[in-house]
């Protein structure tokens, strides 16, 4: 038995096929961390868009079992021309928490992995410190508000400093109007943070089922008090190790055709 706890990887997907298959392979190549589970959260793409006419979520469970044979998945009924990105997700997480796993990573169908990431330290932060809820593991804004704390992973017997975003120096910085303090680029996170602030808003595109969830976390009334946001401090912070494997505007305007 793994002394780390077990972590759900939701792939969140939607059409997309070919992209998805490439950002797959880069999980497989590149994700380190002893004890995942992955489980495809499919947004009712029902066949594939690679015109082949096979089915988009059993193309992707034979993409998984090339390095990881136990993929379980969801596939959620939503009519064309719509999407529930929240929804999805949050059917995702909740499978994740029915099974016993309060930590889990949201990794999109279009954002591929470059180089290796090792998510230990992030977990075992989320583990151990019940005030840290989510931590972003892309791009940072230059100048978004923080200050350096200090978060020991105690599993690795490592010191880390980490960035830890101040709300409300963020939300009033005279120098940067960036408001997207939490965005669905790839992260981990503990459920604690949807408790704080609420669940992915549904019955929405992935634009707004983003940019709500923001509102939500930066207009909550637990303030600084609530569990905080971190990005790691050093390399992820200035080059995150991921690529989009498509074009994601003219993507989702192909997809509502």
């Amino acid at each position: 038995m793994s002394d780390w706890p077990k972590v759900w990887v939701l792939f969140a997907t939607y059409k997309r096929t070919e992209a998805a298959c490439k950002t797959i392979e880069s999980l497989g190549k590149y994700l380190r961390y002893p004890n995942l589970h992955f489980h495809i959260c499919d947004d009712g793409s029902g066949v594939t868009d690679d015109g082949t006419n096979r089915w988009h979520v059993g193309v992707l469970v034979e993409k998984f079992s090339e390095f990881y044979p136990g993929v379980t998945w969801h596939e959620m009924d939503t009519k064309l021309g719509t999407f529930n990105t929240g929804g999805n997700i949050n059917r995702g997480i909740r499978l994740a928490q029915k099974n016993g796993c309060s930590i889990y990573m949201l990794n999109f169908d279009d954002w591929a992995l470059t180089r290796e990431l090792d998510i230990r330290p992030m977990v075992d932060v989320l583990d151990i410190y019940e005030s840290v809820g989510f931590i972003r593991l892309s791009y940072r804004v230059p100048g978004m508000a923080g200050v350096n704390v200090r978060y020991d992973p105690k599993r690795l017997s490592q010191t880390w400093i980490w960035l830890r975003l101040i709300r409300q120096w963020c939300l009033h910085n005279p120098w940067v109007t960036d408001t997207y303090l939490v965005s669905t680029q790839p992260y981990v996170a503990h459920t604690r943070f949807h408790d704080a602030y609420g669940w992915h808003p549904e019955n929405c595109s992935p634009g707004e089922a983003e940019t709500r969830m923001g509102q939500q976390y930066n207009e909550a009334e637990v303030k600084e008090s609530g569990p905080q946001i971190l990005f790691p401090v050093g390399i992820c912070t200035t080059h995150a190790p991921w690529s989009h494997s498509v074009g994601r505007a003219n993507d989702y305007a192909a997809q509502f055709g």
